[in-house]
């Protein structure tokens, strides 16, 4: 069975909190049904073009999906799987909402068209940093879509929440971290807030708003605590779970796994490593409108198959010392680790390591050996005499210095 798995983006918002940096348009609160079946069209497409007989995994991410009515929120999804007709239903189905468009019928339309699991970006329930970056709802709000949660939702709860915003300090931070765990989530996602170079947060502290960064990484850290004081353990940078709800969509990512990416603005990755061919990864236009033109026009898909040039997107190879480097640098992102037995499988026309992970993470006097001595790096040796290379919780904290080095 030829599985592959779906990002699918919907890239609209009412407006952009301050600390964002990823494509959004504003759709007036309202996705044009259009864009649902241009959405569509594009599945179908890559279908028949990877000749994919099942989805792994599906991801609604944004942007803003719980902006999609209930019906679109069927329409899209059920047109889904009427794609792979004989397929089982995927492994995981998430779909992202934000609770100021959340609802019932959103909840129930979700699950009822076999979303399993449910990511709510709450980021916080401190009213001062939720208005310090202008997100679109109050903590009253997300309290009481979290409250329904509880009560209609079957599948899994991933909770965002984000450390470091302006106007919470450490003690208003845990005390919100811990009210939204309150509600025992299968899993959390913690993140730092960055400074993305041009968003109006970035402007403001550049112009003299105060912001510690010293500070966001500290309560990231007693977050950290908090979150596995809760049974919540650490399994990537900034994803933690109870035993056996990990994200297998993210998983995908951080494995090297093919993904179909479909909407406007998505983006997609296929591997290839034989060495025979580079692997692919395409980048589609941000225009919505040239997008939902495109794959509504009489014929698109079949178009595409004929003129692959023609589909409004961007191409780059994927050589496979390019692969190689994305390998060591997503998988490493995960206290699982990178496996020496996959590594040579996969890499071992890469000079000039042919193969060698010992030797390309620097085992013997390198870096891994440096690392292993201050307790940031680690070498198991699996049941099947594999070995896997891994940062430390302690060690995970420097990924970018380890992947410097690396590159």
């Amino acid at each position: 069975m030829n599985r592959k798995s779906l990002y699918v983006h919907v890239p609209f918002c009412r407006g952009r909190c301050d600390y964002c940096d990823f494509f959004s348009t504003d759709c007036g609160g309202t996705v044009p049904d259009e864009y649902v079946q241009a959405l569509l069209e594009e599945a179908a497409f890559y279908v028949r073009l990877y000749a994919v007989s099942a989805f792994r995994t599906v991801y609604l991410g944004g942007g803003t999906p719980s902006l999609l009515s209930p019906a679109q929120l069927t329409r899209l999804l059920e047109g889904l799987w009427r794609l792979c007709p004989a397929a089982p239903r995927p492994e995981e189905v998430t779909v992202e909402m934000n609770p100021e468009s959340a609802s019932r019928e959103k909840l129930l339309a979700a699950q009822d068209s076999g979303a399993t699991r449910l990511s709510l970006g709450v980021q916080s329930l401190s009213e001062t940093a939720l208005r310090a970056v202008h997100r679109r709802c109050t903590a009253a709000q997300a309290e009481s879509v979290l409250a329904m949660v509880q009560q209609l939702w079957h599948g899994d709860v991933n909770l965002d929440a984000i450390a470091g915003l302006p106007g919470q300090d450490e003690e208003e931070f845990l005390a919100s971290l811990r009210k939204i765990c309150s509600c025992k989530p299968q899993h959390v996602s913690l993140y730092t807030l960055t400074l993305e170079e041009g968003t109006p947060l970035a402007r403001r502290v550049a112009a003299g708003e105060a912001w510690d960064g010293d500070a966001a990484d500290a309560q990231w850290l007693s977050g950290r605590t908090v979150l596995e004081s809760l049974g919540l353990q650490q399994y990537e940078v900034s994803n933690f779970a109870r035993a056996g709800h990990e994200s297998r969509h993210n998983m995908v990512y951080w494995t090297q796994q093919d993904y179909i990416g479909i909407g406007a603005g998505a983006a997609g990755s296929v591997y290839d490593f034989s060495g025979a061919e580079p692997g692919i990864r395409w980048t589609n236009t941000c225009s919505v409108q040239d997008y939902c033109r495109w794959w509504n026009a009489p014929g698109a898909a079949g178009k595409g198959l004929r003129k692959p040039l023609s589909v409004p997107r961007t191409v780059e190879e994927l050589p496979l010392a390019t692969e190689e480097f994305e390998f060591l640098m997503m998988g490493l992102r995960t206290l699982s680790g990178v496996s020496d037995r996959e590594y040579r499988a996969r890499f071992s026309a890469v000079e000039p390591w042919k193969g060698d992970l010992s030797l390309r993470l620097g085992l013997h006097g390198g870096l891994w050996e440096q690392g292993i001595v201050r307790g940031d790096c680690l070498c198991r040796r699996e049941s099947d005499g594999s070995v896997r290379y891994a940062a430390t919780k302690q060690g995970i904290l420097f990924l970018n210095s380890m992947l410097r080095y690396l590159t």
